[in-house]
């Protein structure tokens, strides 16, 4: 997926975002980020869609994913002590839904962990929107937490997962009724 699909549902952008120095960020923190995140970054700044999915920037004053990473990674932790339920999937090379089973534990760590869980958004609900780490930024997939209903993983991109989701083409039940009655006038930049 690419973010000239995501474009022709959200819009293109009315802000200019500050452009993230990735060598810096890198440097400093130690992250690698996807491609994909880096494209979505450069193009718009921090997105609320609809006052309920809030997206992280890098380099943007309100929602600053590098200066918001240590709540966020205690937030998740704190997840992780309340729940370990694997609340199912969705893989969308296969289309195919899978379901929750409470036979299945989930066993994530905190980035920079290996493989561990890195926050990308948050909802109004305070569903935490993450990506699972992977040593190659381009094998990064999305997993959604929920301190009651457990952890959902989507095994694709988070800007696949944005378009899949927002184009209604599943339904990510930690987040539903999300998108239910949202519109392009229901994207906000946040500088």
């Amino acid at each position: 997926m690419t973010l000239a699909s995501l474009e022709r549902i959200i819009g293109p952008p009315t802000v200019t975002p500050v452009q993230p120095d990735w060598n810096t960020i890198a440097t400093e923190h130690g992250i690698v980020f996807p491609s994909d995140y880096k494209a979505l970054t450069e193009r718009y700044t921090a997105l609320d869609i609809h006052e309920f999915l809030f997206i992280y920037h890098p380099a943007s004053a309100s929602g600053n994913l590098l200066s918001g990473r240590r709540p966020q990674a205690e937030d998740v932790n704190s997840y992780l002590e309340r729940t370990q339920k694997f609340a199912g999937g969705y893989d969308p090379e296969t289309a195919t839904v899978i379901p929750a089973d409470p036979t299945i534990r989930v066993d994530y760590t905190i980035y920079p962990e290996p493989g561990g869980l890195l926050s990308w958004g948050v909802t109004v609900n305070a569903q935490k929107c993450l990506w699972l780490t992977h040593e190659n930024p381009e094998m990064w997939t999305v997993v959604i937490g929920d301190n009651v209903w457990g952890w959902w993983h989507y095994q694709g991109s988070m800007t696949r997962f944005l378009v899949d989701v927002l184009g209604e083409k599943f339904t990510c039940p930690l987040l539903d009724p999300f998108p239910a009655e949202w519109s392009i006038t229901d994207i906000y930049e946040c500088p």
